[in-house]
C-alpha cells in the first residue's frame, strides 16, 4: 500500500489552494479515507482552522532551521497526506523533493511513499508558466493535475492554442480538473465563519436553505471531479470506521488530457480566489 503526499500548489496567491485543500478533505471524509491534513502556511492557517481536528501546521521557510517540510514525510509514513501549500514556496518544496531523492524508484519501494501534485491555475499567463515550469523540472516523474479554477477565470478557450501546454499535457497524461465556481454569497459566509468546515455549512444557520443547497451541489460536483481522476482508488480506510460510503462505484467516468472546454469533466460553473 502507497501512501500518498497530495501537494496542493499553484505559487501564487488568490488561486484556490485553501479551498481545493479543504475539498480534498471533504472528499477524504465522505468515504472515510484515512489521511491527515498539513496547512504550510503557519502565517495564515486557513485550511487548519476549518479541520483542526485532523490537522498539522509547519512552517516552509528557506532557512534551515526553519523549514519543517521533512514532517510532510514523517506524517506520510503513517498516512497519506493532503498539504496546502503557501505562495511562493514551489521553488524551496521541488527542491526538497529532488535533494531528498524522494521520487526515485528505490525509495518509493522503501519509504512506500509517492508524491503528486494538483497544480491551482488562474488561466493567466503567469499562472500557467509556472505550471509548465513545474512539470518541465520533473519530466513525468513526478504526477501532475491541473486544476482549472473557475472562480478567477471564466474562459478556458484560449488555453486549447496553447501548444506548449498541449503537448505537455498529452506527453505526460497530465489529468485536468475544475474548480466550479462558487457564488459570492456563499464565499462571504465562509470567510465570516472561519472555522467553519464546508459541509458544516449544510447545517449553519448562516447558511439558509438555498445557501445549503449551492454549497451541496459545489460539493457534490467537485467530488465527483476528485473522483474521476482516480487518485483515491487504492486510498486506506480510516481503521475500525463502518460507513455506507465506503461502496463508491467502481466505474468512472474517463478523464481527458487535453484543456479545452469539451476536453476536461464537465462539473459545472467554476471556482477562484473566492474559491481561494
Amino acid at each position: 500500500m502507497t501512501n500518498m503526499i497530495h501537494l496542493v500548489d499553484g505559487e501564487i496567491g488568490g488561486v484556490g489552494k485553501s479551498m481545493w485543500s479543504c475539498l480534498l478533505v471533504e472528499y477524504n471524509n465522505k468515504y472515510d479515507f484515512l489521511y491527515t491534513l498539513i496547512d504550510g502556511d503557519a502565517g495564515n492557517p486557513n485550511v487548519q482552522q476549518r479541520y483542526p481536528e485532523s490537522a498539522k501546521v509547519i512552517t516552509l521557510a528557506e532557512d534551515e532551521e526553519n523549514f519543517e517540510a521533512d514532517i510532510i514525510f514523517e506524517t506520510a509514513l503513517q498516512a497519506p497526506v493532503i498539504v496546502n501549500l503557501p505562495a511562493r514556496v514551489s521553488s524551496i518544496i521541488d527542491g526538497w523533493i529532488e535533494t531528498a531523492g524522494l521520487l526515485t524508484a528505490s525509495f518509493k519501494e522503501k519509504s512506500g511513499i509517492d508524491v503528486c501534485k494538483w497544480f491551482l491555475c488562474s488561466g493567466r499567463a503567469d499562472s500557467i508558466e509556472m505550471f509548465l515550469e513545474s512539470v518541465n523540472r520533473f519530466q513525468g516523474r513526478l504526477k501532475h493535475i491541473l486544476v482549472r479554477n473557475f472562480g478567477v477565470c471564466k474562459d478556458w478557450s484560449h488555453l486549447s492554442s496553447h501548444k506548449n501546454l498541449n503537448k505537455l499535457l498529452e506527453e505526460h497524461s497530465i489529468l485536468v480538473v475544475d474548480l466550479p465556481k462558487l457564488s459570492a454569497l456563499e464565499r462571504r459566509l465562509l470567510d465570516t465563519n472561519k472555522s467553519l468546515s464546508l459541509t458544516g455549512a449544510l447545517s449553519h444557520p448562516s447558511f439558509h436553505l438555498l445557501n445549503q443547497q449551492r454549497m451541496y451541489t459545489f460539493l457534490e460536483n467537485t467530488c465527483d471531479a476528485i473522483e474521476a481522476t482516480r487518485i483515491f482508488n487504492q486510498a486506506p480506510y480510516r481503521p475500525n470506521l463502518k460507513s455506507e460510503n465506503r461502496s463508491r462505484s467502481v466505474v468512472v467516468q474517463d478523464i481527458k488530457k487535453q484543456p479545452s472546454d469539451e476536453a476536461v469533466l464537465d462539473t459545472g460553473e467554476g471556482e477562484g480566489e473566492g474559491n481561494a
